[in-house]
């Protein structure tokens, strides 16, 4: 078996963003431009919900395939993080062994190219080998007390399996950390686009990277078009100091190796700073942009007379009796905007009832779209019916409060045993993957049950995070109900050591409100979920994938909202919109606005512009 110092492994190209912006397409057109240059290029993508397939036209899965090149190689997987995990437990299991790809797929190629997540899920990426090795350090502590108890009644104490895990996590989680700081060994690539929220959410991610000591290579600004003058400008003052390329727009949608080869070119050309717009050879300034929009009358912010008058697509979606409705898909298509633009024209509607507009999204734009400032609390928003509150849901802040609610108890429980409760304190200092769908789940719990006797909102807009991670959050109910169940048989195995306690009926009032949230999501007449869109192929195809696991969850989608739907004269508005897969569902289009719509005033105008396409 190859050890890590015979195994070096290969310089990695990461591409991150904001959904939507484009980092598949270039993590796709830079993998295929590296291995037709004569390399052995492996590219990989960690979106649960992955595209990285339909970029390159192919079906992929977790074990890497041949893509066909002119020249070199190049392989392509979408990892899972389900099959991965289960592949790592059996390789540390008998006996605890070095993960096998090292010495396979990695070890085999000159570079790895990886087209990551959304924004908080690829921070939380990056951020995972510090982790990993304050998890190690967790386990080194729990397995103390078995060494010391070993030495003092066996009188001798061997490394076991236990120990060669904790100091396995430990070396990879530095091994990674080093890497990631690295310049030489891992070049990080930003996409954005040339649009203000995409600058809002570039500028916080880029602070993070810096405070984490990861350096970023470049920042590429993608789909500039003629109109973005103005955006340009604003970027280059923002990221002054920043290395900056710019791919313009295509005329058609990027898909399939002759077109990633034409933004393979534009990734390893010049680095381009221009003073406005103008990007000699890539602009062609006869191609028509979008109008710049202007804000409808009728409706102004704080006026006594808001009207959002929504069309009858307003009821089909969000009927009398609705409890809960969810906003969903692919990175970037525009769900915070259209849930932002829905609350509002649903509390214009429902002026007596209480709704609240939640983001469980981690990279929050929802006060970016609003133009307001929100935290994790329930605020009122300035110029908008009075019964709409808004909030940015912090997972890690709101388990920290849950941390420090049982750091008591874990005393209480350990000092029964006569046990260090230290271990398990520090277990509660780590933020645990998948926190931000059980925070979700906890919050929406409480928005919609209250306290049992009245719930708190009679209505809940939920702005999601993209597709894979909304569909997590979708299964979080039944995964955490699992948990709970599994926690409530400990501690009736061990209550006489350490009794049943508060924290026993609270498991049980857990139980019993994961349950009704379980069978409102499956009631059509009281949850629903809107799947957004674009009228483009790789947001199709995501969303047709979306469509089937929320019919395998049993949860009810009533139309599809088309965001961005550009001109009739546009080359890429293609045949109108039907879109295939998606006829089960009504469809409902969203015109495109330059600039996108932001504040209560041109969000509340917008929506009343949606139409039900009936071609």
């Amino acid at each position: 078996m190859m050890t890590r110092s015979a195994s070096p492994l290969p310089p990695l190209r990461l591409f991150g963003g904001k959904g939507g912006v484009g980092k598949t397409t270039c993590a796709a057109a830079a993998a295929l431009a590296a291995a037709e240059s004569g390399r052995r290029v492996l590219a990989v993508t960690t979106d649960p919900a992955p595209s990285l397939g339909d970029a390159f036209r192919v079906d992929l899965t977790g074990e890497p395939i041949p893509i066909p090149t002119r020249r070199g190689a190049l392989l392509a997987a979408e990892l899972a993080a389900g099959p991965a995990l289960s592949r790592w437990m059996a390789e540390h299991r008998e006996p605890l062994r070095e993960i096998a790809a090292r010495g396979t797929y990695l070890t085999a190629c000159d570079e790895v190219v990886v087209d990551a997540a959304p924004t908080a899920h690829t921070l939380r990426l990056l951020s995972m080998p510090e982790a990993i090795r304050r998890f190690a350090g967790v386990l080194d502590r729990l397995q103390e007390r078995h060494r010391w108890m070993a030495e003092r009644f066996g009188g001798v104490w061997r490394p076991d399996e236990s120990d060669a895990l904790a100091a396995d996590l430990a070396a990879q989680g530095k091994e990674i950390e080093e890497r990631l700081r690295d310049p030489e060994r891992c070049h990080v690539y930003w996409v954005m686009l040339p649009e203000i929220l995409s600058l809002e959410e570039t500028r916080d991610a880029l602070a993070a990277l810096d405070e984490a000591g990861i350096p970023v290579r470049e920042v590429i600004v993608n789909r500039v078009m003629p109109r973005d003058g103005e955006v340009i400008a604003e970027i280059r003052t923002a990221l002054a100091g920043r290395t900056l390329r710019f791919l313009t727009e295509e005329e058609k949608e990027p898909i399939g190796k002759t077109a990633l080869r034409r933004v393979g070119r534009g990734l390893k050309g010049r680095r381009v700073a221009p003073p406005g717009i103008e990007i000699p050879g890539y602009l062609r300034p006869s191609r028509p942009g979008l109008p710049k929009s202007k804000p409808r009358a009728g409706a102004t912010a704080g006026s006594p007379g808001f009207q959002s008058r929504a069309g009858a697509w307003l009821d089909d979606i969000a009927p009398a009796g609705l409890q809960i409705l969810f906003f969903g898909g692919k990175g970037g298509v525009g769900k915070t905007t259209c849930s932002a633009a829905v609350a509002l024209a649903l509390a214009d509607r429902q002026s007596k009832d209480r709704i609240l507009l939640i983001s469980t999204d981690p990279a929050h734009s929802v006060a970016d779209v609003l133009e307001v400032p929100l935290g994790d609390d329930e605020r009122p928003i300035p110029g908008a019916p009075e019964g709409l509150r808004a909030r940015e849901l912090d997972a890690g802040r709101a388990f920290a409060k849950w941390g420090e609610r049982y750091r008591d108890k874990v005393d209480e429980a350990a000092g029964a045993f006569a046990a260090d409760s230290g271990g398990v304190q520090d277990l509660l200092d780590l933020t645990p993957p998948g926190i931000d769908e059980l925070i979700a789940v906890s919050s929406l719990l409480d928005a919609v049950f209250g306290d049992g006797t009245e719930p708190a909102y009679d209505l809940v807009v939920v702005d999601t995070a993209p597709t894979g991670h909304a569909l997590r959050l979708l299964e979080m109910p039944e995964l955490a109900l699992s948990w709970d169940h599994y926690l409530l048989s400990l501690l009736l195995k061990y209550r006489e050591a350490v009794g049943l306690g508060d924290l026993a009926q609270e498991l049980v009032a857990l139980s019993r409100s994961l349950k009704r949230l379980e069978a409102l999501l499956r009631d059509p007449a009281r949850a629903r979920f809107v799947a957004v869109t674009r009228a483009a192929e790789l947001p199709r195809r995501e969303t047709v994938r979306l469509l089937g696991s929320l019919k395998d969850l049993g949860i009810a989608v009533p139309a599809v909202v088309v965001n961005a739907v550009p001109p009739e004269d546009c080359p890429r508005r293609g045949a109108s919109f039907r879109p295939r897969g998606l006829e089960q569902c009504a469809i409902i289009r969203a015109p495109a606005e330059f600039p996108p719509p932001r504040g209560v005033a041109r969000l509340a105008a917008w929506v009343r512009s949606w139409e039900t396409f009936t071609g």
